[in-house]
């Protein structure tokens, strides 16, 4: 018998002198005993003048329904209310959490009764191992809902709610809770035919007052760069010869990253700012990383001198590993906090 009362939330936002700004919220709880309740209001954005044509004609929202709108502090104030309670709220993709965490912010507003918040499309890509994020229109057609072409909160918030019920997201969530965490850290630096990598897995658990690290290993290899020359031929019949670099793998690192993969199920992965700058090295020891639960250093600390701390910055691997270890340790909270607020934590959850 489920006992959490999810809300199914969807924001429509509009660029307002060059920031996102919500001009819409829908949502629909859905209570243990199945019952349904729906919110929906338009807002009026700060020194609002004008709605974008192409937002009027995707949503059907026209400037004169803003204009006409209670402000976002009102608006939200009801909201607060009608989600008062035990709940989960459920999004898709990132952007209503990021644009209502803003905007709460900017109108000096606590945020804490939004979380914990999930998202759902993370949840849904995880469970099936996809490399592509999946459209909700996408999910519409998997499932069989149909829905109102129109692009408005209330009726996007409508469809994640039937696509989540289709897909037993219940479930889904409960299956994926953990608290374990994986921290991978990289640095990669050009030679002239040389590649130096750094590599560090640090692996832990997330209890609701502490943390504990279980291992940290670091790799250091040189990867040897071949320099070799390839011809393109241009429209007009002309050869134009270019230089490049192709980088050998190696063994000991491949079996390092192997080792990471296999590894890593079941566990929040952790990255500095993402996999962006490793994933070439990844592809050339032909490892394919597991789709799992993913944050940043940046999002988490929201600090970039304390994101800096994080690196390397010259020192041997023995003393950077001793570093992340105390670093880990007096940014704790910020990752448990994190950890409450994605509905995480374990229901055995027990700190030892």
């Amino acid at each position: 018998m489920r006992k959490e009362t999810y809300i199914f939330l969807d924001i429509e936002a509009a660029m307002v002198r060059g920031k996102q700004h919500i001009i819409e919220i829908g949502a629909v709880k859905w209570m243990p005993n199945d019952k349904v309740e729906y919110f929906s209001e338009l807002i009026q954005p700060y020194k609002f003048k004008k709605l974008n044509a192409r937002i009027q004609e995707l949503t059907g929202i026209h400037t004169e329904d803003l204009l006409l709108a209670p402000s976002f502090k009102e608006v939200i104030k009801q909201f607060k209310e009608w989600s008062r309670g035990d709940t989960i709220f459920v999004t898709f993709g990132e952007f209503d959490r990021i644009v209502l965490e803003e905007e709460l912010f900017r109108n000096r507003i606590q945020r804490r009764f939004i979380y914990p918040m999930v998202d759902f499309q993370q949840k849904y890509m995880i469970e099936n191992q996809l490399k592509v994020q999946p459209s909700l229109s996408e999910l519409m057609e998997k499932f069989e809902v149909e829905t109102s072409k129109q692009h408005r909160a209330l009726q996007d918030a409508i469809t994640l709610y039937h696509i989540f019920k289709a897909a037993e997201g219940h479930t889904l969530i409960e299956k994926q809770k953990t608290n374990q965490f994986a921290l991978m850290l990289s640095e990669v630096h050009h030679g002239e035919q040389n590649l130096e990598v750094f590599l560090t897995y640090v692996t832990g658990e997330v209890f609701p007052s502490n943390i504990s690290i279980h291992s940290i290993n670091s790799i250091h290899k040189s990867l040897f760069c071949m320099k070799k020359e390839k011809e393109t031929i241009q429209e007009d019949g002309s050869i134009v010869k270019t230089e490049y670099h192709e980088i050998l793998p190696n063994e000991e690192l491949s079996h390092f990253l192997r080792t990471i993969v296999e590894d890593m199920e079941n566990k929040v992965l952790i990255t500095r700012s993402g996999l962006k700058q490793i994933s070439r090295i990844i592809r050339l020891h032909q490892c394919v990383m597991p789709r799992t639960e993913v944050m940043t250093l940046q999002n988490l600390l929201k600090n970039q001198d304390a994101v800096n701390h994080f690196t390397m910055n010259g020192q041997p691997l023995h003393t950077y590993e001793k570093n992340l270890y105390q670093l880990l340790f007096r940014y704790r909270h910020k990752l448990i906090k994190e950890f409450k607020r994605r509905n995480l934590f374990t229901k055995e959850a027990v700190e030892v």
